[in-house]
């Protein structure tokens, strides 16, 4: 009984991964992507300083690297603003953060439509302004390594244009003014992009 199953299920699997695999192969290798929306802080750290949900935005340039997988790199930006109370006023603090990232990408095309996961790393580029009330303001930098997982797809419209959607959560930890500060985050984009 168990073969019984095991077989028609086995070619079931076969026909869902395999066919979609064939009718990408049509599809050009290289990709260009821009990816515009919002951040939203998800730490501890950030929660205390009431961050604001910041912009997001993103140019990718990625390459197929075998059926299912391709290779995406990418630089952005993105921001959040906090604020707190102080006994001489509001404090308050902006994060402005340019990534630099790599990213391993599994898709399995439906025809048009490519849904894909993601999971990968990057160098950040963190500017820390804090304005003062009668103090004035100050800055520091730092930059660290952080780290992905996502989740998105694709829908392929005429001569090779493509629109789609994506979420990630990125994981990072700063050190700004001598203090570790966590900046995860999760951004949300709607994505236009050119395949060539």
């Amino acid at each position: 009984m168990k073969k019984l199953i095991a077989a028609p299920m086995t070619l079931l699997i076969f026909t869902l991964f395999s066919v979609p695999l064939l009718s990408a192969k049509g599809l050009p290798a290289n990709y260009v992507s821009l990816k515009l929306g919002g951040f939203f802080p998800q730490s501890g750290d950030l929660d205390d300083i009431n961050a604001d949900a910041g912009f997001n935005g993103e140019i990718a340039l990625g390459h197929n690297i075998a059926p299912g997988f391709s290779v995406e790199g990418g630089i952005g930006y993105f921001d959040t603003k906090g604020r707190g109370s102080t006994p001489i006023g509001n404090v308050e603090e902006k994060f402005e953060v340019i990534p630099l990232t790599v990213s391993l990408r599994g898709q399995v095309p439906y025809g048009r439509f490519e849904p894909y996961g993601f999971l990968g790393m990057g160098v950040y580029f963190i500017k820390d302004k804090i304005s003062v009330p009668m103090l004035g303001s100050d800055s520091d930098n730092d930059t660290d390594l952080g780290f992905h997982i996502g989740l998105g797809g694709n829908y392929t419209l005429l001569n090779n244009v493509f629109l789609g959607i994506e979420a990630r959560y990125l994981f990072l930890k700063t050190n700004t003014f001598d203090v570790d500060f966590r900046l995860d985050g999760i951004t949300f984009t709607g994505n236009v992009g050119y395949r060539f």
